[in-house]
Parts: structure tokens; sequence; C-alpha cells
């Protein structure tokens, strides 16, 4: 696979981008939503990786990055419950 041929597969494909960055920012009701739609994406590890790994900012594999660092700013909604099941999909490899 292409270094960015992933993002093809990912579950934000056809979603305005803005919505993983500055609109995720500014919309606490929006984040919950964006979050299920990551941890349901088929690339969520692959996303997260390359976000942390490139230093970048946004949400990527359903976390909020700030130069490729958790933010607590904009992870502040997520329970314990929800920090467990994204650490889940994120770190355990899922049956398909």
């Amino acid at each position: 696979m292409d270094k960015n041929e992933w993002k093809d597969s990912g579950s934000c494909r056809d979603y305005d981008t803005n919505l993983f960055f500055d609109k995720y920012e500014e919309n606490e009701k929006l984040r919950p939503a964006i979050d299920k739609l990551c941890a349901e994406c088929p690339m969520a590890r692959q996303c997260f990786a390359v976000g942390v790994s490139q230093k970048e900012w946004g949400v990527w594999g359903g976390i909020y990055i700030e130069n490729g660092k958790i933010s607590r700013e904009f992870n502040k909604h997520r329970t314990k419950a929800d920090w467990g099941k994204t650490w889940s999909y994120l770190t355990i490899e899922q049956e398909k």
C-alpha cells in the first residue's frame, strides 16, 4: 500500500476535512460523533500512527492530537470507558 493510500479506505474520506480540525475544536457537541466515526474506521490504527509519527494536529485515529501528542483540552469530553474502547481499537488487532 502506498504511504497515503490508506486514506482512501478511511471512513472519513467523503467528509469535510475541517470536521477533524477546526470544527472539532469549536463544537464540543460534534466531538462524540467524530469519535464514533473514527472508532468504526478500518484505518484508525494507521491514521493514529501517522498523526503521532508526523507530529500532526487534529483528529487522527479518533484522538485529537497537537504536534503528535494527545491534547488534554480537546479530549476532555471522554470518559474512562471511552478511553478504554479507544485504546482497544488502536492497540489490539481486531478480528475481521
